[in-house]
């Protein structure tokens, strides 16, 4: 019969490899969460991108309207396109609702991709903005 300190003690030499492993993964991953995402400096950017345009930060939030006139239509109204998004400049930091080809605080949103379709939808990721200082 094996005496019980033995056995718990055993137990404890067994699990000694997997702690550092354990903690190693467990870095690892909180590293992961904490990455920030890349920041631009070409005026382009996409839903939760950061980029910057002029001495102001731009990160588009969400698209509010997206009613251009699909590529595959003829319309009567070109439509538009609203983007809102977050605007830091210094300390100051404002939500913006921008309007395609429209100046607003500097900066003018002068691009939308991908052209809309009739008949399809786009998924808010797979839109693409360009922002430029207003002249």
């Amino acid at each position: 019969m094996v005496p019980a300190p033995f056995i718990g003690q055993r137990h404890r030499q067994g699990m000694k490899p997997a702690l550092p492993f354990l903690v190693a993964s467990l870095t690892v991953l909180a590293g992961c969460a904490a990455l920030p995402k890349a920041e631009r400096s070409d005026g382009f950017a996409r839903i939760g991108e950061v980029t910057l345009v002029g001495s102001a930060k731009v990160r588009p939030q969400a698209v509010i309207e997206d009613s251009r006139c699909p590529m595959n239509a003829r319309c009567v109204w070109a439509g538009r396109a609203v983007v809102e998004s977050r605007v830091t400049r210094g300390n100051t930091i404002e939500t913006v609702r921008f309007t395609l080809g429209q100046a607003d605080r500097g900066i003018v949103l002068d691009m939308v991709e991908p052209g809309t379709l009739t008949g399809t939808r786009i998924s808010p990721s797979d839109y693409r903005f360009h922002f430029s200082v207003a002249q």
